[in-house]
């Protein structure tokens, strides 16, 4: 996920402008020795350059890394909206290489602070995240607090300061399972702000397999016994917001429906979300046509 940050510190005074910031997963190993980094391009000339070093150790399945922002030095500051590109590049100088991991363009708004401003000191920069909103995914993680036991989780975006939500899993009309996550309330949540969060829903007692007896946790359902068509309705303030539909095959894999057309690098299923009702406010509907996943939108998918 791509930021903007500003308050860069340029002679004892905060810089007018912003610089980026990245987070960022991938899977695989990272050999000894490499390099990982990012170069940012505003109208076809580099602006900024720098490194990502991972935050997991070499040799597991997967990594994250952060990078960017403070780290920036002051004096790097961009003042232009609009489309950025940017690289995310692997390079090991003992091995000889430099692979080019990711390409992408990231479309940068910018706001007044207030109404009426025109000063660039006043102004605030957004990379605009609209084109999340459809997205979701659908997988399977172990809770630790829990017995690390893997539960269903299904993750969805909204826009705004996290708003209270509640959301209830479907199988063959029957709600089976349900989680709430604590979040603003209707005097507070703004979903016009330029702010895009993750909702990651667990729900306790959906197994890939039932536990057997009394062990585990209710509802104690085994997707695997039960495949077909699964459905998760989600509240947002008490109004339905999402509709999130998924399978379960017969071998009781999750199936979102696109995934073996792209090359995604992770063990979440993509799943298409219906934006319900008009509670989730002003959004760019038609943006995950052109600007999902920055500029790399995915084969075969279809925002309901």
């Amino acid at each position: 996920m791509l930021t903007t940050q500003r308050g860069r510190d340029v002679g004892g005074y905060e810089a007018r402008g912003w610089v980026p910031a990245i987070e960022y997963r991938g899977s695989g190993s990272i050999p000894s020795g490499s390099r990982l980094s990012v170069d940012f391009t505003i109208a076809g000339k580099p602006w900024v350059s720098f490194d990502c070093n991972p935050e997991t150790e070499d040799g597991r399945a997967g990594w994250s890394t952060t990078c960017g922002g403070d780290s920036i030095p002051g004096g790097k500051q961009a003042t232009s909206a609009g489309p950025v590109a940017f690289t995310i590049r692997l390079g090991n100088e003992l091995q000889g290489t430099n692979v080019t991991l990711f390409n992408g363009t990231a479309k940068v708004v910018m706001v007044p602070n207030y109404k009426g401003a025109t000063k660039p000191e006043d102004m605030q920069w957004y990379v605009d995240e609209d084109w999340r909103i459809p997205f979701g995914y659908v997988f399977w993680e172990k809770d630790p607090g829990h017995g690390g036991d893997p539960f269903l989780h299904v993750a969805f975006w909204v826009r705004g300061n996290s708003p209270e939500v509640e959301a209830h899993l479907f199988y063959q009309g029957k709600d089976i399972a349900k989680f709430s996550k604590p979040g603003n309330g209707a005097a507070d949540w703004n979903p016009a702000l330029y702010r895009w969060g993750l909702i990651d829903g667990e729900f306790l007692g959906v197994y890939p397999d039932a536990p057997s007896g009394d062990e585990g946790y209710a509802p104690r359902f085994g997707v695997r016994n039960n495949p077909g068509d699964y459905e998760v309705k989600v509240l947002i303030l008490g109004h339905l917001a999402r509709s999130i539909k998924f399978k379960v095959s017969a071998n009781g894999s999750l199936e979102g429906g696109i995934d073996n057309a792209n090359t995604l690098g992770t063990d979440r299923v993509v799943v298409p979300v219906q934006v319900v009702g008009e509670s989730s406010g002003p959004w760019d509907r038609n943006a995950w046509k052109t600007d999902a996943f920055y500029g790399n939108p995915l084969a075969g998918f279809v925002a309901p």
